[in-house]
């Protein structure tokens, strides 16, 4: 069973914004599917005044990329929600080096589709080395709780 740690960071390392959030939940486990659950309801309850729509959009989307960190990810990952009136976004760090890629696998093929999801749900993705671990992120427009997220800007490439 994977190591499970809780804390309430202040926000840093961005510029400030008026809809920005003063706290944003963050989550350390185990790298093993064990953890995922955990890390899914984390989310879920870090985003319980979020439209259901897009709340439950981030929790699979955060599953799609939580995933990823536990099959290529190098025993940890750290997961962190950011939440603001006008925008959800997601991190997930880990020890992992390479970037994250867009499949289209055919409909015979079981694996291959997560970040697929992600590219097609996602306001904006993307993946950034900081220092010795990698971190993917995903943002989602909050848009009033009416039908699904807003459409995804490109990914950079």
């Amino acid at each position: 069973m994977g190591t499970t740690t809780a804390t309430a960071d202040r926000a840093h390392g961005h510029a400030a914004r008026a809809d920005a959030v003063a706290f944003r939940p963050r989550l350390r486990v185990a790298g093993d599917a064990s953890s995922l659950r955990d890390a899914r309801h984390m989310v879920a309850d870090a985003l319980g005044a979020a439209p259901e729509g897009v709340r439950d959009a981030a929790v699979l989307l955060t599953g799609e990329i939580l995933t990823n960190a536990v099959v290529h990810g190098g025993g940890w990952f750290l997961l962190q929600v950011e939440a603001s009136p006008v925008l959800i976004r997601v991190e997930v760090a880990d020890a992992a080096g390479g970037r994250p890629t867009v499949l289209h696998p055919s409909s015979d093929r079981e694996h291959g589709r997560g970040m697929a999801i992600v590219d097609a749900m996602a306001s904006a993705w993307g993946a950034e080395q900081r220092g010795s671990h990698k971190v993917v992120w995903f943002e989602l427009a909050v848009d009033g709780g009416a039908g699904p997220p807003s459409p995804r800007a490109p990914c950079p490439a």
